[in-house]
């Protein structure tokens, strides 16, 4: 699948998945993640390839009652994606 900033996917986590990366898609991905950023070496991972999402679902707390988007990192190694819609 092409990598496109700005577009909304749904993440699963393959095989070899780690334990944060599970963790990171069950409790923000129900209703997908925007591509925000595609770094080719990531140093967060050991030189592997990654990608910056934001999730759909507000449930992160924002420290002030109330609530916003999760915004993180996943290896590309350890996710499969499909379809999605253009947001940029």
């Amino acid at each position: 699948m092409e990598i496109k900033i700005g577009e909304t996917v749904l993440v699963k986590h393959n095989q070899s998945a780690c334990n944060r990366t599970k963790n990171r898609i069950r409790e923000h991905g129900a209703q997908g993640f925007v591509i925000k950023m595609f770094v080719p070496g990531s140093g967060l991972f050991g030189g592997r390839p990654a990608i910056l999402f934001d999730s759909v679902t507000e449930l992160s707390s924002n420290g002030k009652g109330g609530f916003e988007v999760w915004s993180g990192w996943l290896p590309i190694g350890e996710i499969i994606m499909t379809g999605g819609e253009d947001n940029a």
